[in-house]
């Protein structure tokens, strides 16, 4: 019989998975709409993943939820395959999945499932426009990147990909050259492959999914905040929700800097304690009752406070504010 603190230890974890769960099968489906041939291994490879992260978590997930995480995978993989058709003329690949005993090989009292039709990916957060920030080194860059053709756009997803030795700041300013890129809001972040980087994300209306990071800083205000596969990060977050990792190390929290004020008649986004968290980081990748040696809250004496908002000397900066790995 599970005890009570192993049944609340299950449902969180329920609900953290789930919730994390979903939202990875939300990004994907984004990307599918607008992928190309190019893109068909990698997303299939991310599909693989997120079978293999429902498969191992079986057992620990209430059976309603194991059913729509399942439905929502292979909603994913449809879509997959109608990608791969369109793109090739013909399916070239297939998911494959163990067969289901059926009742004529069971004991006779077991019935096949009623037919359930999937539920279609939750599309509320998908915005109506993207930009893509990626293949940058060595360089300073402002909202500005934001601008696009379409100025009537109130709402953008932004993905930023391969980014090295760099900062990229996307708060508002009053420098011309950002003016246009400040009519508009971001609804969800999808970063991926930075190295050596600052990022000053700002407010995002939605979610923050973040791969494969290693030694970087990153401040964000946003509800959710998701970091796979990434190392020696420093996050500064104002969340409405708990942040999840999975797969990571050396991570270190703290609150939405105050002396990151945007630059209009709007107040900062935290005014806080910087060394207590108003939230509780949740490891995916240490589900036990001790600890996690993955993540911990900043110390005062590792608190950035001259934040590199300057183009000039922005080498420096980095140096200077970047958490640098453990050998």
């Amino acid at each position: 019989m599970i005890s009570a603190d192993g049944a609340e230890a299950l449902w969180t974890f329920s609900q953290a998975f789930t919730s994390s769960f979903q939202a990875s099968c939300s990004e994907l489906a984004t990307r599918l709409k607008v992928a190309d041939a190019g893109s068909v291994h990698s997303i299939a490879g991310e599909i693989q993943a997120l079978n293999k992260r429902l498969t191992e978590a079986t057992g620990r997930l209430p059976s309603y939820d194991q059913r729509q995480n399942e439905l929502q995978l292979k909603a994913l993989e449809k879509s997959l395959e109608e990608l791969r058709s369109s793109t090739t003329g013909k399916t070239k690949f297939a998911f494959k999945r163990k067969a289901k005993i059926s009742a004529s090989t069971s004991a006779g009292t077991a019935t096949p499932p009623a037919p359930v039709n999937a539920p279609a990916i939750p599309t509320s957060t998908i915005s109506s426009a993207s930009r893509t920030i990626s293949n940058h080194s060595n360089c300073y860059l402002s909202r500005s990147c934001l601008s696009g053709p379409s100025s009537s756009t109130d709402h953008i997803e932004v993905s930023i990909i391969r980014i090295s030795s760099s900062i990229l700041n996307l708060l508002m300013t009053t420098n011309e050259s950002t003016l246009s890129a400040n009519t508009v809001s971001i609804s969800a972040l999808h970063i991926r492959d930075i190295q050596n980087s600052i990022l000053i994300l700002g407010t995002v209306d939605g979610s923050i999914m973040l791969h494969n990071l290693t030694n970087c800083v990153v401040v964000a205000g946003c509800h959710q905040f998701r970091m796979h596969n990434s190392t020696a990060v420093d996050a500064y977050v104002d969340i409405t929700s708990n942040p999840i990792i999975e797969s990571c190390d050396q991570v270190r929290f703290g609150v939405y800097p105050s002396e990151l004020k945007i630059t209009t008649d709007q107040q900062p986004l935290v005014i806080k304690n910087h060394t207590e968290l108003p939230f509780l980081p949740q490891d995916f990748s240490h589900i036990r009752a001790t600890p996690s040696p993955n993540w911990r809250a900043l110390e005062e004496d590792e608190l950035v406070h001259d934040w590199p908002l300057s183009e000039t000397n922005y080498a420096v900066q980095l140096e200077r504010a970047l958490p640098r790995p453990k050998i």
